[in-house]
Formats: C-alpha cells, structure tokens, sequence
C-alpha cells in the first residue's frame, strides 16, 4: 500500500470513528475464509456453524453462501447483544431464492425472540424488534422486492422510539416503538436461519451489529466505527482502498 493511502486511510478512519463515536460496534464477521465465523470486533462472538455453507465471492472479499434448508451459523447468548435498549444491525446479502418466508439473522425462537432481518415472501425485507413476549412486536416492512442474485445492502435500527429498515441505502419502513429490546436470555442469534428453521438461500457478507442506532451511511462502510476492545483492523477502508 502507498504512503498516500495510508495517510488517507488514517484520516478515514478517526474521522469515521469521531463521526459515531457513541455507538459500539458489538459484533462483526467478515465470513472470509482466514477469518470463518469469528467475531472480528475481538469481543468473542464467534460463531458455529452447521451443516455446510460454503465460502463464494462477496460483496467484499469472500461470503457464506447458504443452501436454504441445513446451513446456518449459530452464535451463542451473551449479555451484548441481549440486554439491549436500542441496536443496529447491517449485512450484504445475496438471495438465490425468494417465495417463502426465510430469516437472514435474527435472536430468540417463536414467541420468545428479541430481533431480526427476515425475508417475506414476496421478496420485501422485513426487519422486527420484539419489546416483550409474545407477539409484542414491531415490525417494519419494506415496499420493494429484492432481486435474486443481486446484492444488497440492509440496514435496521431502533433507538428505543422507532424502528427502521432500509434498503441499498433507501428507507423502506419506518414504525414507532417503544420500551427495551426484550431479552432472550440464553437463546442464540443466528445467520442463515430462524434458530435452525425458516433457512435463507443465499450469500450472506459483511454483517454489523451496534449497541446503538446509526445512520445507515455510517452503516454502509464496514467497521464504521470502534469495536468494544480493540481497534482489531481498518477493514472495510482497506478494502476500498485497495
């Protein structure tokens, strides 16, 4: 790498990290394959997988791509990203089938969970934030059908007032909220499936998880802000920079 890319790189960076600098990066993977499933933010959220994903080209560098029956990753409980007032999750992912009704990455188990990007099966993507049990919900769902094969980048946020999902940068719902995330202690939050069913067929890259509501601007760079320990790389500047 250049010296002039490294002074950029350096100047990217600790703007980026001022601009948000409340918000906690809480989890990050990569899914390139030095790196499998580990949590990236070196906060130890790393993940198990089961049946057979394999490892395809992403959005950046390499992806999981998911069979859409037996493939997920399961990354287990902690109070990080259970005990939570207000959150933002972000992934790049590549659909290979539509028609049912499919979770990209969520927590909890019916009628017992805490949050999640599903898939309708119309192809809209669904982002819901569960504020007690049972179906004490919200839901936000969005008006435009994902592309098979195409990728795109989704966002949601809730920041205890109102939950947001977007699209590729693009607003797609917007309901208000209120109260706590409710707490799924014990239960996994897993990628590629709801707890082991309702399985997503496709890749999936570059997912986010921030102890705060971001901008989806923040979002769209990958680690755009500080991880809870370590500053572990400038991953995502580097990759644009390359």
């Amino acid at each position: 790498m250049s010296l002039s890319k490294i002074v950029c790189l350096t100047y990217l960076l600790f703007g980026i990290v001022n601009l948000t600098a409340n918000a906690e990066l809480v989890a990050y993977w990569s899914f390139d394959k030095a790196d499998g499933v580990d949590d990236l933010t070196g906060n130890g959220h790393d993940g198990n997988i089961h049946g057979n994903p394999k490892a395809v080209a992403g959005k950046f560098g390499e992806a999981l791509a998911f069979n859409g029956s037996t493939d997920y990753v399961e990354i287990p409980d902690a109070p990080a990203i259970s005990e939570l007032e207000a959150l933002s999750m972000a992934a790049w992912i590549q659909p290979l089938k539509l028609g049912s009704w499919v979770a990209v990455a969520e927590k909890g188990i019916h009628l017992n969970w805490s949050y999640g990007f599903f898939i309708e099966p119309d192809g809209t993507l669904s982002f819901e934030v569960s504020t007690g049990p049972g179906n004490n919900l919200v839901c936000c769902v969005g008006n435009v059908a994902l592309e098979i094969g195409k990728w795109h980048h989704i966002f949601g946020s809730y920041d205890g007032k109102s939950v947001k999902a977007y699209v590729d940068g693009k607003l797609e719902g917007e309901m208000p909220g209120a109260d706590a995330v409710h707490m799924t202690e014990g239960l996994p939050f897993t990628i590629g499936s709801r707890n082991g069913q309702n399985h997503f067929g496709g890749a999936v890259d570059e997912v986010a998880f921030w102890d705060e509501a971001i901008s989806v601007e923040d979002s769209m760079d990958p680690l755009p802000v500080k991880p809870g320990r370590k500053l572990t790389t400038t991953w995502g500047v580097i990759k644009r920079l390359r």
